[in-house]
């Protein structure tokens, strides 16, 4: 069966229905999902649920989490779910991406935390849940969930699907200091299930380390994944480009074209 390729909403996507229609799918949060919309777009892909989210809040599935899951998954008619594998603090805010507004948890409350959100999430879901790596910032919402061995973890004692994003794991690459390719081997890659796709920036103080801002895909990002590519087997590759629309369609034919 082919890889399914679609990107992630955007504005401005919805003004080129000819783009849409040469893929198979759009991926949608769910805060932008409201009772007043019949069907976002006839096929979707749902990641997330609320944008300040984090797994690791006591009160992380909420009155009425279950049942508002199950409404966004009769709506978009999604074939999963995928959850942000964090954070790190219970409660955070986002602000270009997640900043902590309690303390982090250390290691083994944040591990423990984790799976049993993980595992009431799947109870509470029809789907299967998948899990996404994220991309290492040190505030302090990032500790401890970006470490290969952690995530690992995590999926072996919840049994989730992973959603792998390229460019978060080369910025984890960047600040804990693996190699992107060598260090895949630290994850059970078969549990891939989709694959976010973008390219990361340096940061601008010449320390080698990265920012994920959804640039244009370069070699490196192409040689990540076709590594990724080739030590698993995704349903579905997801662009994360929303920058210059010809930029996004050489992307998709490139994409399109590596994953046969």
């Amino acid at each position: 069966m082919p890889i399914a390729l679609g990107v992630s909403w955007f504005d401005e996507l919805d003004e080129h229905p000819d783009i849409i229609d040469q893929l198979d799918f759009i991926e949608l949060p769910g805060w932008l999902l409201s009772d007043d919309i019949e069907r976002p777009h006839e096929r979707v892909v749902l990641h997330n649920l609320d944008q300040d989210w984090s797994m690791a809040a006591i009160d992380a599935i909420y009155p009425g989490w279950p049942e508002r899951l199950k409404w966004a998954i009769e709506l978009t008619r999604t074939p999963w779910v995928s959850f942000h594998l964090g954070f790190a603090s219970e409660q955070v805010r986002f602000d270009d991406h997640m900043l902590p507004v309690s303390a982090p948890l250390d290691r083994q409350e944040l591990l423990a935390r984790l799976v049993e959100v993980t595992n009431e999430a799947r109870l509470s879901s029809p789907l299967q849940i998948l899990l996404e790596n994220l991309d290492y910032c040190p505030e302090g919402a990032y500790e401890h969930i970006c470490d290969p061995s952690f995530i690992a973890e995590v999926l072996a004692m919840t049994g989730a699907g992973l959603l792998f994003d390229i460019a978060h794991w080369q910025v984890s690459g960047s600040w804990l200091d693996y190699d992107p390719i060598s260090a895949l081997d630290l994850l059970p890659l078969e549990r891939v299930v989709e694959v976010h796709i973008s390219s990361p920036r340096p940061l601008a103080d010449g320390s080698g380390r990265l920012d994920d801002c959804h640039e244009t895909l370069t070699e490196r990002d192409y040689r990540l994944l076709e590594a990724v590519l080739q030590r698993s087997n995704p349903r579905a590759l997801t662009l994360e480009y929303r920058r210059d629309i010809d930029q996004l369609r050489a992307q998709i034919d490139q994409v399109r074209a590596m994953s046969g």
